[in-house]
């Protein structure tokens, strides 16, 4: 009896000590001059709610360079075994951390057995990072993601016309790459009602069309720390915490933990 509680408890510490990483794939065009304030925000965001986040940016001009951070490596030289993590990345004040990756995306999404490996590694480093924030084109991300069933998340901003550019990109997602499972996140948007019709106008033709799900991520709401907080080369956290915009990405880091992401256990330290 005794020898068989032990084994049953250590099970189960094995069973809870298991380190996942989820994956929070955020699609957006390069021309996009807003989405890297809006990951920037998001990433403060999943760190003020109890996670640790890992932003991952396929973008030369993305978050990194929106925030200052001046990068001379990147995920493909953490990738090719010449460098540490620590000497890689860059560990934001607010609370997560920045992986320059326009080359190394690129160069895993061509190899269909590559996002595994490498996810799983970052699950394995010792900073123990619980969810990466993957910043980049539908099209690095469709090659990344293949046909898995979890969400990709797509930001829409204000204007109808913008909600028809996020139709375009989503159906890119589908047809190109398989993609199904969608969440979409309004930004600069303030009507509840307006919101509610866009989010149900989207996801109707999305369903007749593409067969493609579309579920509602959350909203932000325009206001002047946005703007101070771009300006700053920071997040909208350190202008106005208790301000609406900063309580709307709260409300989108939290919910976050509901939404279905692929996960990816540690698989043995291939990268440091």
């Amino acid at each position: 009896m005794l020898d068989g509680g032990s084994d049953q408890a250590s099970g189960l510490r094995r069973l809870f000590s298991r380190r996942a990483l989820r994956v929070l794939p955020l699609a957006s065009e390069p021309d996009d001059v807003n989405a890297p304030v809006f990951v920037v925000n998001l990433a403060a965001a999943l760190s003020r709610t109890g996670w640790s986040p890992l932003v991952i940016d396929g973008h030369r001009e993305g978050v990194a360079a929106h925030l200052g951070i001046a990068t001379r490596l990147e995920l493909s030289d953490l990738l090719g075994g010449n460098h540490r993590f620590g000497a890689v990345a860059t560990r934001h004040d607010e609370g997560f951390s920045v992986l320059q990756a326009a080359r190394g995306l690129a160069q895993v999404a061509r190899d269909p057995g590559a996002a595994d490996a490498t996810f799983g590694a970052i699950a394995s480093l010792r900073e123990r990072f619980d969810i990466a924030l993957v910043h980049a084109s539908g099209a690095t991300l469709g090659a990344l993601l293949g046909q898995r069933a979890a969400e990709t998340a797509l930001v829409c901003a204000a204007d109808d016309s913008d909600l028809t550019c996020t139709y375009t990109q989503l159906k890119a997602l589908v047809r190109r790459h398989g993609l199904t499972r969608f969440r979409v996140l309004f930004d600069g948007a303030s009507d509840p009602q307006q919101i509610a019709s866009r989010h149900r106008r989207l996801a109707a033709v999305a369903h007749k069309f593409l067969s493609a799900v579309v579920e509602y991520g959350g909203a932000v709401a325009p206001g002047d720390e946005l703007g101070q907080a771009a300006r700053a080369r920071s997040s909208v956290f350190s202008i106005a915490a208790q301000g609406r915009p900063a309580r709307a990405f709260e409300r989108i880091a939290d919910a976050a933990r509901h939404w279905h992401l692929q996960a990816y256990e540690a698989a043995g330290a291939s990268i440091h």
